[in-house]
């Protein structure tokens, strides 16, 4: 029989839970709007939910919860969990005891999924990865030698507040500001009215509509900036981008790897790689169930 924990993401859109078997297939899987989640408890609740439904016979000893804050091993706070404010300076040993039937397990949402991302057969032989979620915020985790790299103190690959204009004195813009999902639904909005979203936007950049090409012409301007910025910085041998934005638009892979490649040193440029993540939209909840599988 195969052995089944508890997969959770914890988006700032959505949260997924899922049953996960040890080979990574996804047995059921639940998703609710993070939007209706106010506070811990309702978190809590909700959450105890959704393992119920997508586990009813109890097969699951363990959870890796998978979060979009910084994390470093050892913290006893969730701290700047700016896209699910309920989580902000919630203790972590009250909130892995909420569920008793349980062992929790958490991690930086990115940086598990940049684990997934390397442990991938077709890429046993790099060294270093960083994977690059594009989604509400942005977010990136590094893998170095088969090790996520937390940082000193758990803020390693926090890429979506790299600043990219101090134009205005009072006020540093950051790379979450000007090119994550929200920050292009936003756009679109201002362009197209209420309900309008990022792949509004991309659809109207593929009809060649004037303003959507300026709009997502500036954001690969950006954005390339910053993925160049990383090459040189760390240089690692392969980027791997994913979110909902990069999901749903995958031509922009390309494009932005074209882009970035124009920026860097000249024997640099071949040794660029950007590849579309593997696991998709299940890369979280596949994520959280690798966290459970990894512990002894």
């Amino acid at each position: 029989m195969h052995k089944h924990v508890i997969g959770i993401d914890v988006g700032g859109t959505n949260i997924r839970v899922a049953l996960i078997d040890e080979c990574l297939t996804v047995v059921k899987k639940e998703r609710t709007n993070t939007g209706d989640i106010q506070t811990i408890a309702d978190f809590v609740a909700t959450i105890h939910k959704m393992i119920n439904k997508v586990d009813p016979e109890k097969l699951a000893t363990k959870v890796g919860m998978v979060v979009p804050a910084p994390w470093k091993d050892g913290m006893a706070y969730f701290r700047d969990a700016t896209n699910v404010p309920f989580l902000e300076n919630v203790a972590v040993k009250d909130l892995a005891g909420q569920f008793p039937e349980h062992d929790v397990f958490f991690e930086n949402d990115v940086n598990i999924v940049a684990l997934l991302e390397a442990n991938l057969p077709k890429r046993e032989a790099i060294s270093s990865l960083m994977y690059i979620t594009v989604s509400t915020g942005i977010g990136s985790g590094i893998v170095i030698n088969n090790q996520v790299w937390q940082g000193a103190h758990g803020y390693a690959g926090e890429v979506g507040n790299m600043i990219v204009s101090n134009s205005d004195p009072e006020l540093n813009i950051v790379l979450e500001d000007v090119c994550s999902g929200l920050a292009l639904d936003i756009a679109a909005q201002t362009l197209y009215g209420q309900g309008t979203t990022a792949e509004t936007l991309l659809a109207a950049y593929n009809r060649g509509e004037k303003c959507a090409v300026d709009t997502i012409d500036s954001w690969f301007i950006t954005f390339s900036d910053a993925l160049a910025s990383i090459m040189h910085v760390i240089n690692p041998d392969i980027i791997v981008l994913g979110g909902s934005v990069i999901n749903n638009s995958e031509w922009l892979v390309a494009e932005l790897a074209t882009k970035t490649r124009a920026k860097l040193f000249e024997n640099l440029r071949e040794h660029l790689k950007i590849e579309l993540t593997h696991y998709g939209d299940d890369s979280g909840i596949l994520g959280g169930a690798q966290l459970c599988l990894l512990q002894k």
